[in-house]
């Protein structure tokens, strides 16, 4: 059963059951920010009925990647800004739909019939430039990286919490993969970056949340790659 699972203060993960992805909630003073809403309406629906029911008001949704299985169920969200890379925005917009033929022969009949009725719901905030989001009295920063895992990727830093929210661009459950937008010299650049400029604690798109050592795993898993013959699973 999904619940809100504490990673610092004012931060807690909600695991979805597709794929496994961490959906994020950020809140302070009756105020809440989800990062990755997940792949169905109905699964971010009750999330926003757990947010609601302790007390909390969605001010906005941060989507750190075009993939399905953190945005597909953005339509449930709405009413509220949408932030996301103005790459991540356009791939969604031309390669959403492929994603989802591509999703429904892998899905079980109940997801596949949720998945084929939902309308894929494009972020209406680009995020271009760092920028500030307050959530009650807490800073929540936004950072564009570019190109890396997808076409545009974003990371969410809350320094009063000392945690740092990647999306894909790290990862506990798996070794990284590149999507076929995404780039290994870019995310190469992004990992070094995280080393310099992210948080202590890390919450990865999939799997427990974890420290800087798994940005050194996965620089070394690149440069492995790229050393060799290039393939990165």
């Amino acid at each position: 059963m999904n619940q809100f699972q504490p990673v610092a203060g004012g931060v807690d993960r909600w695991v979805m059951p597709e794929a496994a992805m961490n959906a994020v909630v950020i809140a302070d003073g009756g105020e809440a920010l989800v990062v990755d809403p997940g792949t169905l309406p109905s699964r971010a629906a009750t999330l926003l009925d757990a947010i609601v029911a302790r007390g909390d008001r969605l001010v906005g949704v941060v989507i750190t990647h075009a993939h399905w299985d953190h945005c597909f169920a953005l339509g449930a969200m709405g009413g509220v800004p949408a932030y996301a890379h103005p790459a991540a925005i356009e791939e969604l917009r031309e390669h959403g739909e492929q994603q989802r033929q591509e999703v429904l022969g892998l899905a079980g009949p109940k997801t596949a019939a949720e998945l084929r009725e939902l309308d894929i719901v494009l972020p209406d905030t680009p995020v271009s430039d760092p920028v500030t989001v307050r959530v009650g009295a807490v800073d929540v920063e936004l950072e564009p990286v570019g190109r890396a895992h997808t076409a545009g990727d974003l990371v969410v830093h809350v320094p009063a919490a000392a945690v740092t929210i990647t999306g894909d661009l790290v990862e506990t459950a798996d070794d990284p993969q590149v999507a076929e937008s995404g780039d290994v010299a870019g995310w190469l650049a992004a990992l070094d970056r995280l080393a310099s400029r992210a948080q202590p604690l890390l919450v990865p798109g999939h799997g427990d949340p974890c420290g800087h050592e798994r940005l050194a795993s996965h620089t070394a898993f690149f440069t492995h790659a790229v050393a060799g013959d290039g393939e990165t699973g």
